[in-house]
């Protein structure tokens, strides 16, 4: 887990939203970390794999929204955490947001969508092009 990418996360939440870092759980794993946020009306379970191991035919280097409710301006917070995500995550390695088999959550977004399997997941490599459509 890079610490700095934690850092600007917990400044995230608590600049935007009042969450302390310790209201933030993070979780590493064999392919990377996950943060999970149960607070202020935010329900957010987010996985950042550095390695997808081929996992739902997602690729490495990859932010997944699993999970992003916010009991206020839904569809403006999604969104403004995307941007976020958009901004931040390059910086630490990671080329792609995804939001997880999720199509309330997408709506959000609008992602490109990404057959696999039984499920579907929306997929967007993270950069300008993303960054000009999070804007409409």
């Amino acid at each position: 887990m890079n610490k700095n990418l934690m850092f600007d996360i917990a400044v995230y939440f608590y600049q935007n939203y009042g969450i302390s870092v310790d209201d933030i759980a993070f979780e590493r794993h064999q392919v990377g970390f996950n943060v999970s946020i149960r607070e202020n009306g935010i329900y957010l379970y987010i996985r950042f794999w550095k390695q997808s191991k081929g996992r739902d035919g997602l690729p490495d280097e990859c932010v997944i929204l699993v999970t992003a409710n916010f009991k206020t301006h839904e569809k403006r917070n999604v969104r403004k955490l995307a941007k976020f995500l958009n901004l931040v995550a390059p910086r630490y390695g990671y080329e792609f947001l995804a939001v997880e088999n999720n199509d309330e959550l997408n709506s959000h977004l609008n992602l490109m969508e990404l057959q696999v399997k039984h499920s579907s997941h929306y997929l967007a490599p993270l950069g300008e092009d993303l960054a000009e459509q999070l804007e409409d």
